[in-house]
């Protein structure tokens, strides 16, 4: 079915009317003590059963984002970046969606709900930068950063509307607005910084410094409150509905508890962020502002080499004439998935148990991601360094981000279940089907999240000639040797490792991944639980991009400076 999402919300926002609840910008504890007492119970099923029929809407919040998206990674795991573009923008039109006049603006959710939502300028900016188009991809990304501002002013303004959705405990977290996770919009910043650089754009590089320290501080004085507000609403609650109490169910919360998500300062932050300013602002000359980016690097980062020859190192040292200070950035495999696993548990209703069954998101790793341990560049052996693991960040998020989920699923299943039991009391056995066919059908955990992040951001760095130079590499499927062009004093090299593709972020370039199988290594898969396990999609065969019948890189000079 191919509504749009501007209807499905929409019509969210008649259901919530319907049922007699209040504008979701009153705070969520308003609602927590009063649970199912202060709703209208008949408004409840249509609300639910319409529920149903959005889920297949698309934009609808109740989509299966996982799913959607699935077709879009396999095409770029295949080279074919436009294909995915186009898969892209597929999922996120509709057919009640106004065409707009050439010239004018494109409307985000920002602007009216017929806009398009952040996870689609999340994955737009990722996918236009794969293509190497890095104005386009700077545009995507802009629109996307402007959404989030609106989260912040509205977090600086009034807190508490922030803090509260209260339709989430109506059917599902998925009809939340999403602002997007927070170490994706740490990411975003990043993101942005790494294309203003590319394109030249120094002033606009800066500003994106600045505001990904300030975004940081921000999230951390939210979550601060978000915590303290989770606190006061478990002491009110009479379910005593816990962490553990859902691990005893067959949550796999050992799965978010891993070695790499504990070391972790917090799961938003991340080092690159902080060593790129360092990076930027040493070869600018102004050292005082270089120090601290590679210091706060450190601190996320304090195993990395790289990071500790330039924290405790002496800044300064430039590159002879003829010779430039090159950062090679390798990404490698996508951001993990979000799945919904279903729990039944048991909800006592006017002394009757009503088993009501209860989603929860868990996290799938992308497990085929592979790092090469070195680069071979101008005959010289670059050692790689893992500054950002994704997977590591989405895990530590989800487990801080478990107890306000649980919270939440609580009192939704409150609610359902009341509904439930009245359905089944004045309907009969028919009346208490289908209500609860209309709560299986709207209790799905929130999938979304910005798929087209890489798993892993590495680095390496080295002092190389200026001109034409041959890099070397491993993948997984094989050797990668191609060119690159070093052209100043600051050059950046993004690559881009993904499926059977390399992806080099120069345009014109020439490379090609050779066979070698004795590369392969064994990956041990994640096991999932049974519960979460979905169908997959699997993309049809798509074009390879590249210069050879196997699997290569596309593009190369450097993008000019746009002023």
């Amino acid at each position: 079915m191919h509504l749009s999402a501007a209807f499905c919300i929409d019509a969210g926002v008649g259901t919530r009317q319907a049922a007699g609840v209040a504008d979701s910008s009153q705070p969520r504890h308003s609602l927590a003590g009063k649970h199912f007492h202060g709703m209208r119970k008949r408004a409840l099923l249509p609300v639910l059963a319409l529920s149903v029929f959005l889920a297949g809407c698309a934009g609808s919040p109740l989509r299966s984002y996982n799913k959607e998206l699935s077709d879009t990674i396999s095409m770029v795991n295949a080279g074919d970046v436009k294909g995915a573009l186009a898969q892209l923008e597929a999922n996120n039109d509709s057919i009640f969606s106004k065409k707009e006049a050439e010239g004018e603006k494109e409307k985000t959710q920002a602007d009216s709900i017929f806009g398009k939502d952040i996870l689609y300028y999340f994955e737009k900016g990722e996918l236009l930068r794969l293509d190497n188009e890095y104005e386009r991809s700077r545009d995507a990304w802009l629109e996307a950063d402007g959404i989030v501002r609106i989260w912040e002013d509205e977090y600086r303004v009034n807190p508490a509307k922030v803090l509260g959705d209260v339709a989430t405990y109506l059917v599902s977290d998925r009809v939340s607005r999403y602002d997007g996770n927070d170490y994706e919009k740490v990411f975003l910043s990043t993101k942005l910084m790494l294309d203003h650089v590319m394109l030249g754009n120094n002033d606009d590089a800066r500003i994106e410094m600045k505001k990904t320290f300030e975004r940081e501080k921000l999230i951390e004085s939210f979550r601060e409150q978000e915590y303290e507000r989770i606190r006061e609403e478990t002491e009110k609650q009479s379910l005593g509905f816990s962490v553990d109490d859902l691990a005893k169910n067959g949550y796999p919360i050992d799965k978010l508890d891993s070695p790499d998500a504990r070391a972790l300062k917090n799961g938003y932050q991340n080092a690159f962020a902080h060593y790129l300013s360092g990076y930027f602002f040493e070869l600018k000359g102004e050292y005082s502002l270089a120090a601290p980016g590679y210091r706060n690097a450190l601190e996320l980062r304090p195993d990395s080499k790289l990071i500790r020859q330039k924290a405790n190192g002496k800044l300064g040292s430039k590159p002879a004439p003829g010779k430039a200070d090159v950062l090679f950035v390798v990404e490698s495999g996508f951001a993990p998935a979000l799945r919904s696993i279903t729990i039944p548990l048991p909800i006592p209703i006017n002394k009757e148990v009503v088993v009501t069954p209860l989603s929860f998101p868990v996290i799938t790793a992308d497990t085929r991601t592979y790092v090469p341990p070195s680069l071979t560049v101008g005959g010289q052996s670059l050692p790689v360094e893992t500054l950002v693991n994704v997977d590591a960040l989405a895990r530590r998020q989800l487990k801080d981000r478990l107890p306000g989920i649980i919270g939440r699923t609580a009192v939704r299943a409150v609610i359902k279940s009341a509904l439930q039991y009245q359905a089944k009391k004045k309907g009969g056995v028919l009346g208490g089907l289908v209500a609860t066919v209309a709560t299986v059908g709207t209790e799905q955990a929130d999938e979304r999240s910005w798929r087209t992040l890489p798993s892993k951001l590495s680095i390496a760095r080295a002092i190389l000639p200026v001109g034409e130079q041959n890099i070397e590499f491993r993948t997984r499927n094989g050797i990668y040797r191609g060119k690159i062009k070093i052209e100043d004093t600051m050059t950046i090299v993004p690559i881009r490792l993904s499926g059977n593709f390399v992806y080099v972020g120069q345009r014109d370039v020439q490379g090609t991944l050779e066979a070698a199988p004795d590369l392969e290594e064994e990956v041990e898969e994640e096991e999932e639980p049974v519960a979460a396990k979905q169908p997959e999609t699997t993309a049809k065969p798509s074009r390879v991009r590249g210069l050879s019948s196997l699997p290569g890189s596309g593009s190369g000079t450097r993008p000019k400076a746009s002023r």
